[in-house]
């Protein structure tokens, strides 16, 4: 069974679950990795290298972005390259300066101010490779996505087919510059990254998906080999292997399989529940270290931090964030956006 070529894909409640669960593979690794350098011991021995498994959100998100792009894009009346670049700079910048606003002015109250110069300052504010991570350490992953964006948008001026080949042979140059050279600086770095393929890997699926051609009685099989291939990366050693191969691949097939299955079958109630907290997926991503900085400065003053067990805290942390960060969208993030977009373009119906 394949998807009618031409169909319009709306809104799928597997991407958005998706989302939320990536965003909380990687609040309950950095949690539980905050504990744990603070002298908290872990309840049994893989205890650390199980919890580091949760970065492999940030690969989810990748493919993710990458189907997004291709499934949202408009061509109806020739791709507008202005309007692409802006509706991603009102989703990506609004929010993340306003919380790396918070973060600046909490560390000031903490008594830990950041210690960053010009160039770090201004490399945080736009999302620079070398100043992404300078406020919120997430944020290096930002600068990725708005490369990819742009890389993207000007690939798209040529036609979404033409556009992707051409896409996809920029990149794939690139990384095998990435792998001979090795570059050091920044931006080569970025512009060379294994991790590209992801975003291509996700922009694949979504061709298949709006051309029609996704096989979709392959969705279960597709979702049964990520979780194997996951499998087989902790069994053997994530470490040893890059991780566009030991996170990326299995991250592809995930999204590829969970695509398969809505667009089959529909989606069922839990993942609709667990997609809803897609849309705060973002904010959460943001905000989360914020918390766990605000929890241990809590716990250092009343108590010692090594005597809290970091598997307990990484999953207390998680619970106290994700509503956190569904308040911050729907107070804070959602107003914002339709200010911004008055036609509701970046506000996808809940």
């Amino acid at each position: 069974m394949q998807l009618p070529a031409g169909q319009k894909i709306a809104r799928l409640d597997s991407i958005q679950m998706l989302r939320a669960i990536a965003a909380a593979l990687v609040v309950l690794f950095h949690a539980h990795q905050a504990f744990a350098i603070r002298g908290a011991r872990p309840a049994f021995e893989l205890e650390t290298y199980l919890f580091a498994f949760g970065a492999v959100g940030v690969h989810i998100f990748f493919v993710i972005s990458g189907f997004i792009m291709v499934v949202t894009a408009r061509f109806e009346s020739g791709f507008d390259l202005a309007a692409f670049l802006k509706r991603r700079f009102f989703r990506v910048y609004p929010i993340y300066w306003i919380c790396a606003a918070a973060y600046v002015v909490a560390h000031l109250g903490f008594g830990s101010p950041y210690m960053l110069d010009a160039s770090q300052v201004f490399g945080a504010i736009l999302l620079l490779p070398y100043g992404a991570a300078a406020v919120i350490g997430p944020a290096w992953t930002l600068s990725y996505e708005m490369y990819f964006y742009i890389c993207f948008g000007v690939a798209m001026v040529f036609g979404l087919n033409r556009g992707l080949s051409l896409l996809s042979l920029l990149f794939i140059i690139m990384m095998a510059v990435g792998l001979i050279l090795q570059p050091s600086d920044p931006f080569l770095h970025l512009a060379t990254s294994s991790l590209l393929i992801e975003f291509l890997a996700g922009a694949a699926i979504g061709w298949l998906a709006v051309h029609g051609r996704l096989p979709l009685r392959f969705g279960l099989t597709s979702v049964t080999l990520s979780l194997g291939l996951f499998a087989a990366g902790l069994l053997y050693g994530y470490d040893n292997i890059p991780t566009a191969v030991t996170w990326g691949v299995p991250s592809a097939f995930l999204v590829f399989g969970v695509v398969c299955l809505e667009l089959q079958r529909g989606s069922g109630a839990l993942v609709r529940r667990i997609g809803f907290l897609g849309d705060s997926s973002y904010v959460l991503y943001l905000i989360h270290i914020l918390i766990i900085a605000a929890a241990l400065r809590a716990i250092e003053a009343w108590s010692d931090v090594a005597v809290v067990a970091p598997i307990a805290a990484a999953f207390v942390l998680l619970i106290i964030s994700v509503p956190t960060a569904e308040l911050m969208h729907r107070a804070l993030e959602r107003p914002l956006l339709k200010v911004l977009n008055p036609r509701r373009q970046l506000v996808p119906k809940r």
